[in-house]
């Protein structure tokens, strides 16, 4: 029995040593399926990143046009930018998220990245319209206290920069400094925490989204789109922003997480290819968009005197109808219909008041006057001549008596005395110093031969009949005869007759006597001035 002990001890440690071995092995086979089951499921999620990248490559010509569309869209969306209008305001306004929006799309032609909720243009539009808000006290119709500036020193130029630097500087309260009241007041963290912006509106009326421009209120990006509701409130009004530019890549990687698209030209890949007649609709909107925003040449833009009174086919919407004479680009048919009365969407350029108000406050004379002042010196210059008064407005050294009415009393009618800052009236005006011709306005009969005093209804008449019979053969006649009894003693003809009366000598005093007065009346002190800024 004592000899039978080893063999069973050997054979119980043999037992419990095979226990100890077979056990993680069945544990290891059990478990190792699991591991691979969640692996694979990242692997496929993972595995859609090549493919999706090389979709987005292949799709920026594409994306490329489809941005070309949207430079498009917002400049015929903003209208003309050298007058101040709904979409063309100091601030954020209704038009700048379609500017940001056509950069972007340009440089990042990635509609994952740039476009929708949370991408970058999401939180460009948000950070600029909480930091850079729209102000009353600039609207379209003014602009305080830059236009009408505040007369100090008697230059507009100068008196306008005071007014600028006084505002830049916080020196002065009220509506009259409202510039940069509300500038940079929204904290960054408040923007991160969630920023709701209440009050959001438009102070110069509403602007109209043509969805034909591409760009509408939406859950896709709340920041684009024309005016909402009856209040004319900003698209952005009543949104809750959340800054966070991880977010825009954030999109992107969960993008090209997602299964590769099996749409597009090229079947089951997803690859848009953008056809020749569609790169040339763009460019030909392109072309079309840039004359509608940065043509000088259209009412109430300082580059165009007065009410811009040019031909017919020279304007913005004859220039741009001409560039389209299929009325094949829907584009810019939306535009071209935005004149018609009752349209959906109406253009966004300046109203007719808006326009008023551009050419009474940016057409000013250079000299700063009162109206008190203005009135003096008009006086003034009758004295010296009659004609004086609208040669100095035209001529653009003082302002238009009835810009500065219009400016200066509320509900008053817009109706200029001497035609405005009106180059085109110089001329006629220095001859009216002298008596000759007969003064207007009208820049129109300025190219008219028949409103033109000396000339006769003959000029349109028959070359023939106009020369009276004059016979090429007759040249070598006696010049005596040809000049017709031509008297030289008409030469000497007075010059005070030509001149209507005009007297050099009184001139000279009475321009002394002017010049004494302005120097006494705008030229103060310079250093107060200036102190006064800080």
């Amino acid at each position: 029995m004592q000899a039978a002990r080893p063999y069973v001890m050997a054979g119980a440690l043999l037992a419990t040593a095979s226990l100890v071995a077979v056990t993680p092995i069945a544990q290891r086979a059990i478990h190792l399926p699991t591991l691979s089951i969640e692996t694979q499921l990242v692997d496929e999620s993972l595995l859609n990143i090549p493919m999706n990248l090389l979709t987005d490559i292949a799709n920026i010509p594409y994306n490329e046009v489809e941005a070309l569309n949207s430079v498009a869209g917002s400049l015929f969306f903003g209208g003309n930018w050298w007058v101040p209008s709904a979409t063309n305001l100091w601030g954020i306004d209704t038009g700048d998220p379609t500017h940001i929006a056509l950069v972007t799309n340009v440089f990042a032609p990635f509609p994952d990245f740039s476009q929708g909720l949370g991408g970058l243009q999401y939180q460009l539009d948000g950070l600029l319209a909480a930091e850079l808000p729209v102000s009353d006290s600039c609207d379209a119709e003014m602009c305080f206290p830059m236009t009408p500036p505040e007369v100090i020193t008697g230059s507009t130029s100068i008196d306008r920069a005071i007014g600028f630097l006084n505002a830049l500087t916080g020196q002065g309260s009220g509506e009259n400094f409202g510039l940069f009241q509300n500038w940079f007041k929204v904290p960054i963290e408040d923007l991160i925490n969630g920023h709701t912006f209440d009050d959001a509106t438009s102070p110069s009326g509403p602007a109209y989204a043509d969805p034909a421009f591409g760009f509408f209120n939406g859950d896709d990006n709340p920041f684009v789109g024309g005016t909402v509701g009856d209040n004319d409130a900003m698209p952005w009004n009543g949104q809750t922003f959340y800054l966070n530019f991880f977010q825009p890549f954030q999109n992107y990687w969960e993008h090209l997480l997602q299964d590769p698209a099996t749409d597009g030209d090229i079947s089951g890949t997803g690859i848009q290819i953008p056809t020749l007649d569609e790169f040339g609709r763009s460019l030909q909107s392109v072309t079309a968009s840039l004359i509608v925003a940065f043509n000088p040449f259209t009412a109430g833009s300082p580059a165009c005197a007065a009410l811009c009174d040019i031909p017919e086919s020279l304007t913005t919407r004859a220039l741009v109808d001409m560039l389209d004479p299929n009325d094949s680009n829907p584009m810019i048919q939306a535009w071209l219909a935005g004149f018609d009365p009752g349209a959906e969407f109406p253009n966004n350029n300046a109203t007719p008041d808006q326009v008023n108000a551009a050419i009474a406050l940016l057409q000013t004379g250079m000299f700063n006057l009162t109206p008190e002042q203005l009135d003096g010196v008009i006086g003034q210059l009758e004295d010296i001549n009659p004609a004086l008064p609208a040669l100095a407005v035209n001529a653009g050294f003082i302002t238009d008596p009835g810009y500065l009415a219009f400016v200066t009393e509320p509900g008053s009618e817009f109706e200029p005395v001497y035609g405005g800052y009106n180059p085109a009236l110089v001329l006629p005006d220095i001859l009216q110093l002298f008596g000759i011709g007969e003064q207007t306005s009208d820049v129109g009969q300025l190219v008219d031969p028949g409103a033109v005093a000396g000339f006769d209804a003959a000029w349109s008449t028959d070359l023939s009949a106009l020369l009276g019979g004059f016979d090429p053969t007759e040249m070598s006649a006696n010049l005596s005869n040809l000049l017709g009894g031509f008297d030289p003693a008409v030469l000497s003809v007075d010059w005070a007759t030509l001149s209507g009366g005009f007297d050099p000598a009184a001139l000279s005093t009475e321009w002394a006597n002017l010049m004494e007065d302005l120097t006494a009346a705008f030229v103060p002190d310079l250093a107060t001035s200036a102190l006064s800024m800080f």
